[in-house]
């Protein structure tokens, strides 16, 4: 039997005339891809690619399958776009999954607007990190997300709707006291690092910072991987290292003197928050409405 799977693999390798390119625009291994590929010629004893070094091409019978695999992959898609609208037509729940600082900072000022248009409208809101925000809605699990770093993903837009700083604080103590407006490598490497979990969008955007001072990020002396803005604060006050971590989250902390700001001047201690929303699915009328406001509501958490 023929197998959506098989099929899309082998469009996919027939396209892109390779099969380690196939393997990687289906997120899949190459051994997998020419599974799929060997299923299909077994279950029709005919031979679809012609295999070389140099680039995969359709046989004779590969260019007829092609043709018919064209066309169920676009029926697919488009059966999959239509029972997507309707659901959304009779959905009144709008899905948002938004990494730590979004949630905090971004939604509560957004969703008021909102609820004065839609009033009927509920939300689930999805907290995770900024990798798994943006994987919810690949997955379709919620209708768009708003994250502190961008990701490839296929099929995604990627929006950038605000900027904030990023702050190097540590404990009250010393040797970090007498560092202050003072950051070097050597600091930065020896130092005891607190770090965030690997989906984490601020995670992700410390690499330029760590790679602006010959610094391998995976090398640091890190003592402990947190989950979260929290956790992270407070395993600072608590003395247990530094870190680097959102201003609007860490700004209440420095105000009461619980950790530092060790004042670093890098340019590569900026980030952006961005919307992320399916660039192939439609949206319910609320869905485009707050779209539409989180982009004119641009702005800095600065």
């Amino acid at each position: 039997m023929l197998t959506f799977r098989d099929l899309k693999s082998f469009v996919t390798v027939i396209d892109s005339g390779s099969f380690s390119q196939a393997a990687k625009e289906l997120a899949l291994s190459q051994p997998t891809v020419s599974a799929h590929i060997n299923s299909l010629e077994d279950e029709l004893s005919l031979q679809l690619v012609l295999r070389s070094t140099k680039s995969s091409t359709a046989t004779e019978a590969g260019k007829l399958l092609y043709t018919y695999a064209k066309q169920v992959l676009a029926l697919m898609d488009k059966a999959e776009i239509d029972l997507r609208t309707f659901s959304l037509k009779n959905d009144n729940t709008l899905r948002i999954a938004v990494s730590t600082i979004p949630a905090l900072y971004f939604l509560p000022d957004s969703l008021p607007q909102l609820q004065e248009t839609f009033p009927d409208l509920s939300y689930d809101i999805i907290e995770t990190d900024s990798t798994g925000a943006a994987a919810a809605v690949f997955e379709h699990r919620a209708d768009l997300a708003i994250v502190g770093t961008k990701l490839e993903y296929e099929g995604l837009l990627f929006t950038k709707i605000a900027e904030e700083s990023l702050l190097l604080i540590a404990p009250p103590q010393e040797p970090y006291l007498s560092a202050v407006g003072i950051v070097n490598p050597n600091n930065l490497a020896n130092w005891p690092f607190i770090r965030r979990e690997e989906g984490s969008g601020t995670w992700l955007e410390s690499y330029n910072f760590f790679n602006s001072y010959n610094i391998d990020p995976e090398k640091l002396n890190t003592v402990a991987k947190v989950n979260g803005t929290s956790m992270a604060l407070h395993s600072v006050k608590g003395g247990l290292g530094y870190t680097l971590l959102s201003e609007q989250a860490a700004k209440p902390y420095i105000e009461r003197g619980e950790v530092i700001d060790l004042k670093s001047d890098s340019a590569d201690l900026k980030r952006h928050f961005w919307l992320v929303t399916p660039s192939d699915r439609p949206g319910t009328p609320a869905l485009r409405f707050f779209t539409a406001l989180v982009k004119k509501r641009k702005t800095s958490y600065q």
